[in-house]
């Protein structure tokens, strides 16, 4: 699944989105591309599950 995250600016952005989805998913593996503001997840968790942790962290996602 792709979100797109427009206030995802720098590492520190990247590093908070991914401790988030970790936090709920371990196992999940998270690609974020800071030049389109895109974080691509593969989870067991649903979209839902995954925005919801994104949002926890701080920053606006939609499905991209």
């Amino acid at each position: 699944m792709i979100f797109s995250v427009p206030k995802m600016t720098c590492e520190h952005c990247t590093s908070a989105i991914e401790s988030g989805i970790k936090a709920k998913d371990p196992s999940g593996v998270i690609a974020t591309d800071l030049d389109l503001c895109l974080v691509t997840v593969q989870s067991t968790l649903e979209q839902a599950a995954v925005r919801q942790a994104i949002v926890d962290a701080g920053y606006d996602a939609s499905a991209a």
